[in-house]
């Protein structure tokens, strides 16, 4: 039924990005101006499994990569498929950005991202229909192109982020359904700091502001406490800032593990609290990257704020 609210035409969210519980551990996800911020080089993989035991829900699958080149440049790539329901995403993706020195302390940096990506709605496999139904009678597909756009400052410790992962507003329409499927406009903005406790022991606090047209205004708090740089541990609550639904969207535990040196895994349970618990108590995420030493060196080291 939620499926098939999300296909009438007089009610039609436009597409969002996928979202992850995890992007503080593939932070380049949320803005191009990441592109080439962390101490090191890395590639990975992200899954998402959203409301595990709902047909349909939403399951994203990612891999991407991080750089640092030359001249204060570093490059970002990614390919995500994103699928709801009869609705399947593949996107690539690519960020350049540029980091400059502000002070002795602060460095700022702004990235620029191309994105393509192929769109295809499988309408005509959906159930429960009449087959003469007009709005399910083509499986509609196209091929967009976008851009987006973003800023970074920080120093060692503390990070401000704002981003627009999609400028352009994309719109696909389904021959004589007469209704069509458009990207709605993303705004992100986010911060954090990395405060040491002790010796062994650090504490890294951020929240991320979304703002999604024709959707919830959501605020993502997270606490991560690290331990020997080996260890990550915390908890997050998402809220939203819509009167008509529950303040508290999911709430969550997650936990990630350095080993051999150069790899990290990750791992997010997220437990729903609106409407959908009903149907479904769980969302997962699991990650693996691998890191490996650059020979280019900023002038501010960034912080491990970033997973």
């Amino acid at each position: 039924m939620a499926l098939l609210l999300l296909l009438i035409p007089a009610a039609l969210y436009g597409q969002q990005e996928p979202m992850y519980g995890q992007y503080i551990f593939n932070s380049s996800v949320i803005n191009p101006a990441q592109a080439g911020g962390n101490n090191t080089n890395q590639a990975g993989a992200l899954a998402r499994l959203q409301w595990v035991g709902f047909d349909d829900a939403p399951r994203t699958e990612t891999l991407f990569a991080n750089f640092r080149l030359p001249r204060n440049l570093g490059m970002a790539v990614g390919v995500y498929q994103d699928r709801l329901g009869p609705e399947t995403n593949i996107q690539v993706q690519a960020d350049l950005a540029y980091h400059a020195q502000l002070s002795d302390t602060w460095s700022l940096a702004g990235g620029l991202r191309g994105i393509g990506m192929h769109f295809k709605a499988s309408l005509t496999d959906v159930g429960g229909v009449d087959p003469n139904n007009p709005y399910f009678q083509d499986d509609p597909s196209d091929f967009m192109f976008n851009v987006g756009a973003g800023l970074l400052a920080y120093n060692q410790r503390t990070y401000f982020g704002v981003s627009i992962p999609k400028i352009l507003k994309n719109e696909i329409e389904v021959g004589e359904a007469a209704f069509d499927i458009h990207e709605s406009l993303h705004l992100f903005a986010y911060a954090g700091t990395n405060l040491a406790l002790s010796d062994e022991m650090s504490f890294m606090p951020s929240t991320m502001f979304r703002f999604i047209e024709d959707a919830p205004i959501q605020l993502d708090l997270n606490t991560v406490f690290g331990f020997r740089d080996v260890l990550d541990f915390g908890p997050m609550v998402r809220t939203n800032f819509d009167g008509d639904i529950d303040w508290i969207d999911a709430v969550g535990f997650l936990v990630g593990i350095s080993f051999l040196e150069n790899w990290y895994l990750g791992y997010m349970y997220e437990y729903p609290t609106g409407d959908i618990n009903r149907i479904s108590k769980q969302t997962h995420e699991i990650s693996l990257r691998f890191s490996w030493d650059t020979v280019r060196e900023r002038f501010i080291r960034s912080p491990r704020y970033f997973l």
